[in-house]
């Protein structure tokens, strides 16, 4: 048969019986497919490719011959229909995924403009951008509410951030370049090994021969900030090749909380990205991507210039950072082989002063991995090994010599299929460690959907996490504590269960117009290691924790989206619950809200071409590091962004927006700022936006497929 929308084919569609994913077969650049199925009787065939709705037809065999069957599928605005890959490292429809997988679509990401990711995470449930210095502003991602060394950070697929590079290193991602963001909240050290603790984000870059020709993105801000970005997809023979320029800068010094520093980091970075594809979109042997970036960053006060970097008598923080990244997928054989092989490489350059004291420091990470996957009767299995070579060093007294880690390790997964409405999935890795020994992660997931609009997924894992302290915890540089290590920090391990539900909704006739997801999740590490910033207020005390420390919470979202309206929302709220408890006594740990809102709405008036996007988040108290004379808890506060984009066909899109509408600005981000050389002084304050409102204006531009 054949699979088509509005008339025209549907290249890389599939078609296959329901409940068994032996029997699927993908269309050609006409549409057409041939299934062969050798049985009789009744059964039920689904059709479905990325960003429609799913058809099935149920049809009755006969003893021979052929049957022609045609499907004809719509547009949805649905994100189950979109394909993920991280759940299990293979190319899965979001709804078919054992494990839940939340999804962030460019449409997201522009209905809240910004130079860098790190600005969008803030507004999706469960996740906050943490800033842990509120001078350099260094920052990272907390997944429910674990901090960001407990998240691993994948770029199509492959790890590339992890210690040295999490400082900074996300705030050099592109937003206009990204096709989707992928999400699991809770435990994946089975398939990503250390860093993958406590979540995985995997930032999926635009494909090369399904990006604009040409393409433009360039606003700036009444704070001075400054952002362009230039894109360009060229074909050279048979390959497809995405080129990206994205230079941002920010030269104004704004202080509008009175605290004699930048509310802001002053800013110059250039990245540039190339990217390199062969093949179809359906079959794509080899990719390969290379992307070098260099940062000039400052934060301090008025007075500073360059001459006083590393200055005792101007205060005055300044990371000059330089990164260059190079990976790779290669996928041998025929389409459709399960084999492919990832590799991937760093370099990390930092050359900091944080007043007088100096900090460089430089890692190199390479990475290999090979997965096959092939398709056993009922059971997908993924089998795979895996070797990471990382080397840091740096000039801290504690790190005296350089630190160089080789870490090989195995894994095996395998999702059984019971039945058309059940899968299970069961798998572990072992990694070794040099210093550590033998360490085994396993983990089990099931999936059940009793009806087609609802979907229950159970999942119990274990993560662990080898902890590099100097390059994680910002607080272990900078402000004038000294810190001390009081044992030999042995590896942190966790366990989790999480309980999720999505139930999708019709809407006045409109299929999945409505999503409906509740998360319920606990885990509780062993071995924790925890600064104790309490017991003395000049010392920062790590070791491993006797005790036990655990995040719990539960978290409700609902979403409606459909082409056929103009309307578009989303809102979710999260509760948690996260502390330590040692000796029987508990005490909450810092910057983790105890309550979350997040919510954005778009509206789109057609006739005048406009759509205005409202984005907001809602943050409830978290316990903060103590201080004399300063709260131990921080506010309610309310971050929120409205924006206003004219889109014409043939015409550039122009957009202005709003940001942190009602000038939420948190007033005591810096202990003691006037006297920065003093015992007292201290930046890792921070718990709510540090910039106050201010107008943005841009311009987008894209020219042809």
């Amino acid at each position: 048969g054949r699979i088509s929308s509005a008339g025209q084919p549907l290249e890389g569609a599939t078609v296959g019986l329901e409940g068994d994913p032996r029997r699927t077969v993908r269309a050609d650049a006409a549409g057409r497919y041939r299934l062969i199925l050798p049985a009789t009787g009744t059964v039920r065939v689904l059709a479905r490719a990325i960003g429609y709705a799913p058809v099935s037809r149920t049809v009755t065999l006969g003893t021979s011959g052929q049957d022609t069957l045609d499907f004809v599928l719509r547009q949805s605005a649905s994100t189950l229909n979109t394909v993920v890959t991280t759940a299990t490292l293979q190319e899965r429809y979001l709804s078919d995924s054992p494990v839940k997988v939340e999804l962030v679509t460019p449409a997201f990401l522009q209905r809240n403009v910004s130079n860098n990711v790190m600005d969008n995470v803030s507004f999706l449930p469960g996740l906050t951008q943490q800033v842990d210095c509120g001078v350099c502003f260094t920052n990272n991602i907390r997944i429910n509410g674990m901090e960001g060394p407990y998240t691993a950070v994948l770029i199509d697929g492959t790890p590339m951030m992890s210690a040295l590079a999490t400082v900074y290193g996300l705030n050099s991602i592109d937003p206009s370049l990204i096709e989707q963001i992928e999400i699991i909240r809770g435990p994946n050290s089975t398939l990503y090994g250390s860093e993958a603790m406590g979540g995985v984000i995997n930032i999926v870059t635009k494909d090369a021969r399904l990006a604009p020709k040409y393409s433009l993105n360039a606003f700036g801000t009444s704070d001075g900030e400054t952002s362009v970005s230039l894109a360009a997809a060229p074909s050279v023979g048979g390959v497809r090749s995405l080129l990206s320029i994205t230079g941002s800068r920010n030269a104004h010094f704004v202080d509008r909380n009175g605290d004699g520093f930048s509310d802001l980091p002053l800013v110059s970075r250039l990245s540039v990205m190339n990217k390199w594809v062969t093949g179809t979109p359906a079959n794509r042997p080899f990719e390969l991507m290379a992307r070098v970036y260099g940062e000039d960053r400052f934060g301090g006060t008025d007075a500073w210039t360059r001459a006083d970097r590393g200055s005792a008598s101007v205060y005055g923080e300044s990371i000059r950072t330089y990164r260059a990244e190079l990976l790779g997928t290669y996928r041998p054989g025929a389409p459709g082989t399960p084999l492919r092989f990832d590799l991937s490489g760093n370099w990390h350059d930092q050359d900091s002063f944080y007043g007088a004291t100096v900090y460089r420091a430089a890692q190199q990470v390479a990475f290999a991995q090979g997965v096959w996957s092939p398709q056993l009767a009922r059971h997908g299995l993924t089998v795979g090994g895996a070797v990471r070579y990382q080397r840091y060093s740096d000039s801290t007294q504690a790190q005296r010599t350089t630190d160089t880690r080789v870490i090989p390790g195995v894994f095996v997964q395998d999702e059984v299929s019971l039945g058309t409405r059940a899968s299970m999935l069961a798998g572990i890795r072992i990694d070794h460690h040099e210093a550590h020994g033998v360490i085994a992660s396993p983990r089990l997931a099931l999936k059940w959907t009793p009806d087609p609009h609802t979907t229950i997924r159970v999942n119990g894992a274990t993560g662990f996490r080898v902890v590099s302290l100097f390059t994680e915890d910002h607080a272990a540089l900078t402000g004038a504590r000294t810190v001390r290590i009081d044992e030999a920090l042995r590896p942190e391990r966790s366990a989790t269960a999480t309980v999720s539900l999505n139930r999708v909704m019709d809407v006045r006739g409109i299929e999945d117009a409505m999503t409906l997801d509740i998360d319920l999740f606990h885990t509780r590490f062993s071995n924790r290691i925890v600064g104790d910033f309490d017991t003395d207020p000049n010392l920062i005390i790590y070791r491993n924790l006797r005790g036990a420390a655990v995040t719990r919470g539960a978290s409700v979202a609902l979403g409606y989206a459909t082409l056929r309206q103009p309307f578009t929302g989303s809102v979710g709220f999260t509760l948690q619950d996260v502390f330590v408890e040692n000796g029987g006594v508990r005490r909450a740990l810092p910057f983790a809200a105890t309550a979350q809102g997040v919510f954005s709405l778009g509206y789109r008036i057609d006739r005048l071409a406009l759509t205005l996007d409202w984005t907001g988040r809602v943050q409830g108290p978290a316990a903060l590091p103590r201080f004399d004379g300063l709260a131990s808890r921080s506010p309610w506060f309310t971050e929120q962004h409205l924006q206003l984009t004219r889109r014409r066909p043939g015409a550039p899109d122009l957009y202005i927006a709003v940001k942190n509408l009602f000038n939420f600005v948190q007033r005591d981000a810096i202990v003691d700022p006037f006297n920065p050389f003093g015992d007292r002084f201290d930046t890792a304050r921070v718990y709510g936006p540090l910039q106050g409102r201010r107008l943005l204006f841009g311009v987008r531009q894209i020219v042809g497929r």
